[in-house]
């Protein structure tokens, strides 16, 4: 093998996913610490009032939840990166 695919420890390949993996984790950690997800605290006759604070709050809402949905995707994709480098080291073990 090549020092591009393995490392004395095993895949090269996985350290960089687990890496990546925990990079997506903080970000997602980030989007639902952030201040914008407090938002969803504010009352809505405080946005503005009669229709035009209900259309505010039904964007708002669909907005935090789109932003919740990027952080469980990031997870996910967090996820799908630890299992591919588990795959890459046992591969590498199982080749040893």
């Amino acid at each position: 093998m090549t020092d591009q695919t393995a490392s004395a420890e095993g895949s090269a390949y996985a350290p960089e996913l687990r890496r990546r993996a925990d990079d997506l984790i903080s970000l997602a950690t980030a989007i639902e610490r952030s201040l914008v997800m407090t938002l969803a605290e504010v009352e809505p006759d405080s946005l503005a009032p009669g229709a035009e604070g209900r259309l505010c709050r039904t964007l708002l809402d669909r907005n935090l939840h789109q932003l919740h949905r990027a952080a469980d995707d990031l997870r996910s994709t967090a996820f799908r990166f630890r299992t591919r480098a588990d795959e890459f080291d046992a591969a590498f073990e199982a080749a040893a």
